[in-house]
């Protein structure tokens, strides 16, 4: 239980600090294991291919801003930048972990991931269980780093 002394900030950040500490132990778990992070992180996004749902006929900024919202925000990363059109929404953000809040406990991303024995990319890699979701409804999901950040980018799927 926390105490009643904890703000909203500590908790919040805390929360954070653990998440991003769960995925880095998860990946480089796996990876000591001989385990391909890919094949957990298609069979976490397989579960959650559902989850968008709701969100079926709206339009990608929309999508993005749930997306946004409700699963990435939440992991600490922060918009850096953003644009959008009909077709296409592209959101730049800080790298996961991350660095602020991990300051804040005494470790920095890179300390963090190296303990664990996984690289930024493989952390990232993470986002990729999102395709399913968007796919599911339509979309393209994707990802890549830019000059030190992640890019994420959610697309109308071209028609076949």
């Amino acid at each position: 239980m926390a105490t009643k002394n904890a703000s909203t900030e500590i908790l919040l950040d805390g929360a954070q600090m653990s998440i991003a500490s769960m995925m880095a132990a998860i990946a480089g778990f796996l990876k000591e294991k001989g385990i391909p992070l890919k094949e957990f992180v298609n069979y976490f996004g397989k579960q959650f291919e559902g989850a968008w749902a709701d969100l079926e006929g709206r339009g990608v900024n929309e999508v993005m801003d749930h997306f946004l919202d409700l699963e990435v925000l939440p992991m600490g990363a922060e918009v850096i930048s953003k644009q959008a059109s009909l077709e296409k929404a592209e959101v730049t953000l800080t790298s996961l972990p991350p660095r602020k809040v991990l300051e804040r406990f005494g470790t920095t991303p890179s300390e963090l991931l190296k303990g664990f024995g996984v690289t930024e990319r493989q952390f990232a890699s993470i986002y990729d269980s999102f395709i399913p979701a968007a796919k599911a409804i339509g979309l393209k999901f994707s990802h890549h780093a830019q000059d030190g950040h992640e890019v994420l980018v959610l697309e109308k799927a071209r028609q076949r």
